[in-house]
């Protein structure tokens, strides 16, 4: 039986479309870039986007404004691997496993729980993926042009921010961002929490991990 060549041809370029597909693997993505229209803002925002590729070692008081109590936070990470300290809770991931301890308790939740430190108005990420995301949001919710600062936070240079928000019961009117230009935060004011980098250090010792 003879084959009609235009249903050859249709059925030679299927052929070579699926063989070019293989031979390739399938086309990258584009990750999307977070960006904002507010070029300060958009400086810190960038250094906080950081924090996750970085090997570093870091200490903050976190302070809620509800009872204005100091809570001592250590943040450990290398290669993939985290160990971050929030007063008596402790959260552990590297990756393909994640846990979350208190001193005060004998058994640990295997998930990362930000519940054990809602009183403190943060979560484990709150020096940098989280106050990322909410610089990101206040940004965009500004009502007038943001300051920015360079300053020293903790004997690093740091680059803050100054955003109006509208208003509210919520807001102080004024937010605070700070970023070291290695990545992590260095300082947050606003109306719930604030938080202060008192030490910071590239790279870990190994024995961070086992405390």
């Amino acid at each position: 039986m003879r084959v009609p060549r235009s249903r050859a041809v249709l059925v030679m370029c299927v052929a070579a479309a699926t063989l070019s597909a293989c031979a390739l693997g399938p086309r990258p993505t584009l990750q999307p870039v977070t960006t904002i229209d507010d070029t300060a803002a958009q400086r810190v925002l960038t250094r906080l986007e950081r924090a996750n590729a970085l090997d570093f070692t870091a200490e903050y008081d976190i302070i809620p404004s509800t009872t204005g109590t100091i809570t001592k936070a250590q943040v450990v990470q290398q290669d993939g691997r985290r160990r971050i300290t929030i007063g008596d809770v402790v959260f552990h991931s590297d990756g393909n496993t994640a846990q979350t301890c208190q001193n005060d308790l004998e058994v640990c939740s295997e998930f990362l729980d930000d519940a054990r430190i809602s009183d403190l108005n943060i979560t484990h990420l709150f020096w940098g993926p989280a106050l990322a995301s909410r610089l990101e949001v206040d940004a965009n919710r500004r009502i007038g042009p943001s300051t920015e600062l360079v300053t020293s936070i903790a004997g690093r240079r740091a680059i803050c921010v100054d955003v109006i928000l509208p208003s509210v019961a919520t807001t102080t009117g004024t937010v605070t961002y700070c970023a070291l230009a290695a990545g992590v935060l260095g300082r947050y004011f606003g109306a719930d929490v604030s938080i202060e980098l008192t030490s910071f250090e590239p790279g870990v010792v190994p024995d961070d991990f086992d405390g």
